[in-house]
């Protein structure tokens, strides 16, 4: 029964936190009518209406807001027994759920995670690849442990550390002859760009800004939602590119493409691991997150 409750608890917040039965029902991993339900045992538990069915967006009563207050505290105490027994165990076990932006998700965590998985055996992984911008909303909103992400967004409630260093370069078509470009020169290529929200977007306009060169002087002709599609464009012949150097190393030795540098730009960064200020980790998302930290040293 109580694990019933919790169970509820935890879809409730997820509706709450987003305003709408059908994205908690793909957060929760469940289908609409089984949210309903418990929405509807949680009513029926409770003896009172807990949400406002508006058309555009579901909102709290303020009894759900009441609800929503202790939820948090019920699913955080829920957890933290949990991991406390494990250690008493001597037995480190729970789940950890984590976010990570395109480039650190794809080419920078497997290897990570994996050695994780090897000496925590007991834990169970999940991690999202969404945007940077996406990622730091899911951390602040707390329904992940932390997350990776290509750009740091000073946000309060938000704590960052530097994780590792990475270089955004310029790739073009194997055929294109020139060896490097001027910054006038850019403005007139077509160029294929990452959406608003991706972390290597930020940082290439944050560089051309310093340059004196805005966006809209750019020759745009694509946005696409991946750096795989991104390299994928470049390969066919559709435009240039900006994407991260870890990610080019297969396509780079088998001739698919190559990149070629700017004259007066050159694009550093780091990748950030941020987690919410309230310290509300699990011990075994502690685990983790200190063990990234160690690994990227």
């Amino acid at each position: 029964m109580f694990m019933d409750i919790v169970r509820c608890l935890k879809t409730f917040c997820a509706v709450v936190e987003s305003g709408s039965f059908s994205i908690a029902a793909e957060k929760m991993y469940l289908t609409q009518p089984s949210v309903s339900t418990h929405i509807r045992d949680l009513e029926k538990h409770y003896g009172t209406i807990l949400l406002n069915r508006k058309r555009d967006r579901i909102t709290p009563t303020d009894t759900g807001k009441l609800l929503y207050e202790y939820a948090k505290k019920i699913l955080k105490l829920t957890r933290e027994t949990k991991d406390a027994i494990d250690d008493v165990n001597k037995l480190i076990r729970g789940e950890i759920e984590i976010a990570a932006s395109t480039v650190p998700g794809t080419y920078i965590l497997p290897e990570i995670l994996f050695k994780f998985r090897k000496e925590y055996p007991g834990i169970e992984l999940s991690m999202r690849i969404k945007d940077t911008g996406i990622v730091i909303k899911e951390v602040f909103d707390q329904s992940v442990d932390f997350g990776i992400v290509g750009e740091e967004i000073k946000k309060p409630g938000l704590i960052f550390h530097k994780l590792i260093d990475d270089r955004v370069v310029l790739i073009v078509h194997p055929s294109k002859k020139k060896k490097r470009l001027t910054l006038a020169e850019l403005k007139e290529i077509p160029l294929i760009f990452r959406e608003n929200s991706s972390g290597t977007r930020m940082v290439v306009v944050e560089k051309l800004t310093k340059k004196g060169i805005s966006v809209n002087e750019l020759n745009i002709v694509m946005e696409l939602g991946s750096t795989e599609a991104v390299k994928h464009g470049v390969m066919a012949g559709l435009g240039s590119s900006f994407v991260s150097e870890r990610t080019i190393k297969n396509e780079e030795s088998q001739g698919l493409l190559k990149k070629i540098p700017i004259e007066g730009l050159k694009i550093d960064r780091y990748f950030w691991i941020v987690k919410h200020s309230s310290g509300n980790i699990s011990r075994a998302g502690m685990a983790l997150y200190d063990f990234i930290r160690k690994e990227c040293k």
